[in-house]
């Protein structure tokens, strides 16, 4: 059961190293990435449907635990940051994974493919991520 609750640290390190990754091609290859609109636009909603699969495994196997970030990341020693990880904040997270998913879709078809469509995944995929992380490390089942 310990390493499931250790994969759900990838649920939003997914989106963040697909951005992150993208980022530097864009900055290497600038004009060559430029033109490569349908792989970035795959690899960013891969990266979004994993997460999503990930959370989805965790909500069908019912795992609810608190995963402390100290204990695996040593820039967290001092602090306190908790990852809850709990049916209702997975449901969170496969709802929004699918919502951000249509909305990269909805992007691919409807606006114009120029400059600033990589930079447009790029930026899609890091505030993906920074939801993420935000979700888990609050407890929504507190809340209800």
């Amino acid at each position: 059961m310990g390493t499931l609750i250790n994969s759900t640290i990838l649920i939003p390190l997914i989106p963040f190293f697909t951005a992150l990754f993208i980022f530097v091609l864009l900055v290497s290859f600038n004009r060559t990435l430029n033109r490569l609109t349908k792989p970035v636009t795959a690899l960013v909603t891969l990266s979004l449907l994993s997460s999503a699969f990930i959370s989805c495994f965790d909500y069908f196997k019912k795992i609810e635990e608190e995963l402390v970030l100290s204990k695996f990341l040593k820039f967290f020693e001092e602090t306190n940051l908790v990852i809850h990880l709990n049916l209702v904040n997975e449901k969170i997270i496969i709802f929004f994974s699918l919502i951000m998913t249509l909305v990269i879709g909805f992007s691919f078809y409807k606006l114009p493919r120029k400059k600033g469509y990589v930079s447009l995944m790029i930026s899609l995929g890091l505030i993906s991520s920074s939801v993420m992380v935000s979700i888990l490390l609050i407890d929504f089942s507190a809340l209800i």
